[in-house]
């Protein structure tokens, strides 16, 4: 796979984090077990109804992925064309990040109140969108290192367990995952990027801004493939 590819999606992992984290409630929808963190800190600083916004997103993400497992063993995944594969894959999360993109923008020029239940249905489709790179990543490890942090190692479990309630058996394939040199600098450097660029957009212009790595991925699905080296 192109590394270029690796390090947008780290781009739009950052992106996506920083952007739900500043205009969703403090909700990380890449680093999906960083909630956690800003859960247990906001119980300790005394919990609020909104909190629950942060325990609801797991389950949610979780479920993706076991779908996503599923469809990808009946349908896709018998077929030898993994570029093709990680194509569609990534059209899919294209789709759904663009969903809150469009539901945010619409939020914002609405004037709607982000309470519980409006920011549940503007971040669904993000969660859901992150859920697919995370399992792209273990699914197809030639991608290269995963770029959402630890969340690539829950996303492994629930593949597992998923495979393994079908009655399949089921191999990580991490250790496949290409070493190419210099390539984790450049994936934390383009993580930071999009974190400031999501960050500040979301700021100026709400949560229509998820638009922009919706985008960004959707041309990258369009591009001539090249091979890495």
């Amino acid at each position: 796979m192109p590394r270029t590819l690796t390090i947008l999606l780290a781009f739009v992992a950052g992106w996506v984090d920083a952007s739900s984290f500043v205009g969703l409630d403090h909700i990380m929808a890449a680093h999906i077990t960083g909630n956690l963190v800003v859960l247990a800190a906001n119980v300790a600083e005394g919990f609020k109804p909104a909190d629950l916004l942060k325990i609801v997103v797991l389950p949610v993400f979780f479920c993706a992925v076991m779908v996503l497992t599923l469809v990808h063993d009946r349908y896709w995944g018998k077929h030898d064309d993994a570029p093709r594969q990680v194509s569609l894959l990534l059209r899919l999360e294209t789709l759904l990040i663009a969903g809150t993109g469009v539901l945010g923008a619409c939020a914002t020029l609405a004037g709607w109140s982000l309470d519980f239940w409006v920011s549940l249905l503007i971040v669904t489709p993000v969660i859901c969108g992150m859920a697919v790179q995370n399992a792209t990543h273990r699914l197809y490890p030639a991608i290269g290192p995963a770029t959402t942090v630890m969340t690539g190692n829950i996303s492994q479990f629930f593949i597992d367990q998923t495979r393994r309630l079908a009655g399949r058996s089921s191999t990580s394939l991490i250790n496949d995952m290409p070493k190419q040199a210099g390539l984790l600098p450049l994936l934390i450097l383009a993580f930071g990027a999009g974190c400031v660029s999501g960050a500040l957009l979301t700021v100026a212009v709400g949560n229509g801004s998820f638009l922009v790595p919706a985008a960004l991925i959707g041309v990258a699905t369009v591009l001539p493939k090249t091979t890495s080296r």
